[in-house]
This record gives structure tokens, C-alpha cells and sequence, in this order.
């Protein structure tokens, strides 16, 4: 059950309070997290491990610590695949280490912190052999590594949807539930398996829905929603401390009773979030004005926008103006460096969930182009207006005439 970044420091406000938990089981009741402590998979410890390729073996050598877990929660479906990756890059020493009973990650641990991270770990020769003659077939899969897994739960909607086919290759037979809609504030609707979306969760807060198409509508309960329309959420919690415009759209795809099943569709306002990055135009205007003016290219046409079906996915800057290859490269790293600056992209970057942004010459046509590509959307030529931050992909296509690679 991963909820916290792996491999990141500590941190603390400018007053010394930390930010964010020292583990997951933290969001529970004191009674509850001691039953939690020895539920799961891997120790509290792994929290200090230095790096993400640390986190990631440390975590492997505990799950294949026996035949592993029947449940894994994450967020994004590439968590899950990235971590199958990261065992398949080290697979002898994962072998050796579970045939002695040893931790011994690519890089070295502090003594103190390798002793905590070691605890429970035993010779399990058996299990070793089985492994190794599994790998001599072919490239460990994750039902290999996991046997006894039954449920995966992670986002299944949205732009993480075409993580899935990934995950479920490595993964066959093994349920996908898709997590609802969750929020900071609070839980806005309930996963079910074998049916398609998921239920407003009616008994913990008060859940009222405004009209996409309709912002000054009036809210409306959830008795008054209708089939295939779609709603920005607003959220009062059981509490009844405040009142919440989530910014998130949901749409009703069908029902269970009378009770509508609501599929999450995206973010309301101009966000891109392919992998839980949350790109917001506001941010990248700031990015593209620093970096486009430092390079003597202010003024000129500049979007980013999602690149063409990748993985892993990643954003592509198109601007207009003659570029060498040399230019590009430095307006590249400059790029980067800006958008990392958003600390869930540079987090994403960190996973390996997104590659780094890529630098697109257009030409001087590149505003027309824009509107002419607008148009093709369904929007209406009066009412294309500049952005910096486009969420829908395909734009080298339309930009320059070759699909992105």
C-alpha cells in the first residue's frame, strides 16, 4: 500500500513542522496503525532509504519475503510497473539475496538503516529456485514475483487508463479496481467490481454536482443527475466544516438503483495531469516566459502539450522560430529545469513515469496551424484563443505534419 513518495527527504516548513508522514499508516488511530504496522508488506524503515533504485529493491527483497501479498494499492498503474522493472533489471542479485537471506541493494546502506531495513528477512532457498527457473523461461512477469496477488488498486480513468494494458499484461488474471474518486477533502465516490464507474459516497458527505456546460447553473443533488452528463464536484464533509469546489468533473455512465455510477473524466480549469503531475497553465505561462525570453525567443508562438502515444508519456514544447540543433538543446535543458520546479512533475520524473520534455521548431505558419488544429477539435475559430499548456495530444501532427515518436 504506497501512499508517500518513496526517496525523498524530510521536510519541514519554514515554523519546523514537517511535511507530510513518516509512513501511511500514519492517516489511522494509534490502534489501528499498530495492526497496519504488521500487515505490511515492507517496514516503516523503507521511508529512509536514500534513492528511488534503493526503495525499489529494498522493497522487492520483502515481497518475495514468502509468496508475497494478496493486495496492492498505488496510485498511477506505472508504480506498479516501473517497480516490476526495477526487479528485472537485478535479478541475480535479488536471487542471491533471497537464497541467503541477505540485503545487499546496488548501492551501499548506512549501517544503522541496513539493519532496520534487514529485519525478518530469511534464507528462503526454495523459493529462490523456483524464481530462477521461472527466469531462465523469459523476463520475470509480475505474477511471477507475486503469486498469491488477487487485487491491484489504482486509477483506471482519465489519462491513466492508458497505463492499464501495461499493467495487465504483467499482471494477467489478476483484478484491476479502479479507486473512485478520492480527495484531500475527502472521498468523493466508491470503487465496485462489475460495474462500471463507481457510487457517490452518499452516507460520508454532502456531494452536490454544477453542470459542466453550465457553470451558473444552479448545484444539483445526486437524485437529479442525468444518464451520460457531466458535473464539477462540490464537497461539504461529514463534518460539515466547508464546502469544497473540487475541480474535478465526473460523469454519470450509469446506474446502480436509482443511484448514479459516476466515472471520473478529469480536471475542470486548464490542468494536465497524465501521470499525477498536475501541469497548470497558469505555471507553465510562468515557465515559457522565463526561459523563452532568456533565449531570445519572448513573443513568438509557444505551447506545451502532451506527446503522442508513448511510454512513458511525456510533454513536447512546440515554438516558432529557427532553432540549431544546439539551440534546441539548450532551450531543452532550460525547459526542464523549469517544469521541475513543480514538484509533482519533478517527482514524476524522478519514478521514471514521465521522460523528459522535448523541444518542437514549428514554423512561422505555427499560429494558423494552432487555429486550424482547434477547429479540427470542434472548437469554433472566434473562440480559439493562445495557450501555453494544451491538454489534448497530437499537436506535432498538426503543428509541423509528423506525428510525434
Amino acid at each position: 500500500w504506497s501512499i508517500s513518495p518513496l526517496g525523498r527527504a524530510p521536510e519541514r516548513t519554514a515554523g519546523n513542522l514537517p511535511i507530510g508522514f513518516e509512513d501511511d499508516t500514519a492517516y489511522f488511530e494509534p490502534a489501528e496503525r499498530w495492526v497496519l504496522g504488521r500487515l505490511m508488506a515492507a517496514p516503516a524503515a523503507l521511508r529512509d532509504a536514500p534513492d528511488l533504485a534503493t526503495c525499489r529493491y529494498v522493497t522487492w527483497r520483502h515481497l518475495l519475503q514468502g509468496r508475497g501479498p494478496g493486495l496492492v494499492s498505488v496510485w498511477h498503474p506505472s508504480f506498479l510497473t516501473l517497480l516490476v522493472e526495477a526487479a528485472r533489471a537485478e535479478p541475480d542479485r535479488l536471487l542471491h539475496d533471497l537464497r541467503h537471506g541477505a540485503l545487499s541493494p546496488p548501492e551501499p546502506l548506512p549501517l544503522a538503516l541496513h539493519a532496520r531495513l534487514s529485519q525478518g528477512l530469511v534464507p528462503d532457498p526454495a523459493r529462490a529456485e523456483a524464481l530462477a527457473a521461472r527466469l531462465r523461461e523469459g523476463p520475470w512477469r509480475g505474477c511471477d514475483l507475486l503469486p498469491d496477488l488477487a487485487l491491484i488498486s489504482c486509477w483506471t480513468e482519465g489519462a491513466a487508463a492508458r497505463a492499464l494494458p501495461a499493467l495487465q499484461a504483467l499482471f494477467p488474471g489478476v483484478e484491476v479496481q479502479g479507486k473512485g474518486l478520492l480527495a484531500t477533502e475527502g472521498v468523493v465516490s466508491v470503487p465496485l467490481l462489475g460495474h462500471p464507474g463507481a457510487l457517490p459516497a452518499l452516507t460520508s458527505h454532502f456531494l452536490e454536482f454544477v453542470p459542466v456546460d453550465d457553470a451558473g447553473a444552479r448545484p444539483r443533488l445526486v437524485d437529479a443527475l442525468e444518464d451520460g452528463a457531466s458535473y464539477e464536484v462540490l464537497l461539504t464533509t461529514g463534518g460539515g466544516l466547508y464546502r469544497y469546489a473540487l475541480r474535478d468533473v465526473v460523469e454519470v455512465v450509469g446506474r446502480l438503483g436509482r443511484v448514479p455510477l459516476l466515472g471520473f473524466r478529469g480536471r475542470a480549469g486548464l490542468v494536465s495531469d497524465l501521470v499525477g503531475e498536475k501541469l497548470a497553465a497558469v505555471f507553465v505561462e510562468g515557465v515559457l516566459g522565463r526561459v523563452l525570453t532568456a533565449h531570445a525567443l519572448g513573443g513568438r508562438f509557444a505551447m506545451l502539450a502532451p506527446a503522442g502515444v508513448e511510454a512513458p508519456p511525456g510533454y513536447e514544447l512546440y515554438v516558432a522560430g529557427t532553432l540549431d540543433h544546439e539551440g534546441v538543446e539548450r532551450l531543452t535543458v532550460a525547459l526542464e529545469l523549469g517544469l521541475r520546479e513543480n514538484p509533482h512533475y519533478a517527482y514524476a520524473r524522478a519514478l521514471g513515469q514521465l521522460r523528459a520534455a522535448r523541444v518542437v521548431p514549428v514554423g512561422a505558419d505555427a499560429e494558423a496551424r494552432y487555429v486550424a488544429g482547434c477547429v479540427a477539435l470542434g472548437q469554433r475559430a472566434g473562440d480559439v484563443k493562445p495557450t501555453p499548456l494544451h491538454r489534448v495530444a497530437g499537436w506535432r501532427e498538426r503543428l509541423v505534419g509528423a506525428a510525434s515518436p
